[in-house]
């Protein structure tokens, strides 16, 4: 096997896990402190953008996602596995309280 294949085979592995975790929690199977859990367990699940899970958590959607993580300082483009402790409670209670 060579070089390549072995990269195209682990990209293939990190696409596969991205969209495990994505659409795990757009079901509703899993909530953001398992899906936290999962990225700190499986670094592939961990490099997601924090922003497409929580973009999939039922009824937040693009714009209060992106919102959320600007009030709290998250940029857009921090992996799921990097997002800070506090910052991950308060997401995780920000999107547990009804819309505005």
């Amino acid at each position: 096997m060579s070089q390549f294949d072995n990269a195209f085979e682990r990209a293939a592995q990190a696409r596969q896990a991205i969209a495990d975790i994505v659409s795990s929690v757009r079901s509703g199977d899993t909530d953001l402190p398992a899906a936290f859990e999962l990225a700190d367990a499986n670094p592939l699940m961990g490099r997601v953008f924090a922003v497409k899970v929580f973009e999939a958590v039922p009824g937040i959607g693009k714009v209060r996602a992106r919102r959320t993580m600007d009030d709290i300082g998250l940029d857009e483009d921090v992996w799921l596995d990097q997002v800070p402790s506090e910052a991950r409670l308060a997401v995780a209670q920000a999107f547990a309280e009804p819309a505005p």
